[in-house]
């Protein structure tokens, strides 16, 4: 297992809700007592709005008051960088000849030299900053198709496409990510999401406090970000126009969508939600629903809770992403509006306790220390 490693990881940082792959491995490397150093950074946007203007005020408070701090750990540092996050030509200029150098600075005079570094990102910001570091070991973590993404900026192939030759370890979560890079990088694996499995499935014997006392029974669940670029709107308001005795829980922050079409009697949104609590509304839910809509950028997207969703032992009712046609045995697996609905129906009518224990398996088997375990034996291996 690593030990005494230095490893920067560049990265957006949301440590409230859905904790992502790389905190959940950056969180076990400290643990295990490698120092993590995180970046936190702002994607460059084209348009500069008032989330994203609020964003840079919190950024300038931060770094103002040189405020840097840990979470639940001593081994790990986030730093807040300022960092120009408007993409134009300008704030290029300024961010890459001044702004990521006086970064790099910073992280070498705290003794760092040649790191490993663990990166989500594929922005040209992010490449400069790697460039500066001259990493012992490079990994880049491509979980999504970054081209495609609509608010990906201009140049975003051509960087990724850098990223992806230079790195030393390429690691994917689904398949299709994984064939386009091994064309590139032949150094490429799929690391699949994982679940802790003990916080979601051991939930029988823990005291409910009533967080659903407003949300009548049948409860029909979605947990995770409420965005229009990913998740189906439209397939949501279609269940609960046509069920309105079904009541349609969701938990998750809002990002950057207009949510009045799912203003709805039957629809209650919870907001952001700890992960920690999470177990505790999934225990009270009926059915659990994933409603990515079917586009170019879902080719990517393996839902990273979906073993979560299996660790609950809930029935589970998807739109037909390329990568979940792994579990149609144990999921239903809906190609229409009309279907997904009857699969909800059918989830509530006859679920069953062989399928509840197919669906435990398959979470216990892919917990978060088996999926750091193969990431360590790949990265030891170069």
């Amino acid at each position: 297992m690593l030990k005494n490693e230095l490893i920067v990881c560049i990265s957006s940082i949301d440590w409230d809700f859905l904790l992502q792959r790389h905190q959940i491995f950056m969180r076990k490397f400290a643990l295990n007592g490698n120092k993590v150093i995180y970046i936190e950074n702002i994607n460059p946007s084209i348009e500069l709005n008032l989330g994203l203007f609020l964003k840079i005020i919190k950024r300038l408070m931060r770094i103002l008051v040189k405020h840097e701090y840990t979470k639940d750990d001593p081994n790990i540092t986030i730093i807040t960088p300022l960092i120009i996050p408007v993409k134009n030509k300008l704030a290029d200029l300024i961010n890459k000849k001044i702004l990521i150098k006086l970064l790099a600075r910073n992280i070498r005079s705290r003794g760092i030299k040649n790191p490993v570094i663990w990166t989500y990102l594929a922005t040209s910001t992010a490449i400069k900053l790697i460039d500066d570091l001259k990493p012992k070991t490079l990994i880049y973590d491509c979980v999504f198709d970054a081209p495609i993404h609509p608010a990906s900026p201009k140049d975003i192939v051509e960087s990724e496409n850098k990223l992806i030759k230079s790195a030393d370890i390429v690691f994917t979560d689904n398949h299709y990510l994984y064939n386009k890079c091994i064309n590139i990088n032949p150094k490429t694996h799929i690391i699949n999401p994982g679940v802790d499995f003990n916080l979601f499935a051991l939930t029988e014997n823990i005291k409910n406090k009533e967080l659903l006392f407003d949300v009548k029974k049948p409860i029909i669940c979605f947990f995770g970000g409420i965005d229009e670029i990913r998740i189906d709107l439209g397939l949501i308001r279609y269940i609960a126009r046509n069920k309105p005795n079904w009541s349609i829980l969701l938990l998750g922050p809002v990002i950057k969508t207009n949510i009045e079409i799912l203003k709805l009697p039957n629809i209650f949104f919870k907001g952001t939600v700890k992960h920690e609590e999470l177990p505790l509304y999934l225990k009270e839910t009926d059915v659990l629903i994933l409603p990515y809509k079917i586009i170019p950028f879902s080719r990517s997207i393996f839902p990273a809770k979906i073993f979560e969703c299996f660790a609950t032992s809930k029935p589970i009712v998807a739109t037909p992403l390329e990568e979940l046609s792994l579990f149609k045995e144990i999921i239903k697996i809906a190609q229409t509006k009309e279907d997904f609905l009857k699969g909800i129906e059918d989830s509530l009518m006859l679920d069953d306790q062989k399928s509840k224990n197919a669906r435990l398996k398959i979470a216990r088997d892919n917990s978060w220390d088996t999926k750091f375990q193969e990431i360590t034996k790949i990265m030891e291996s170069i």
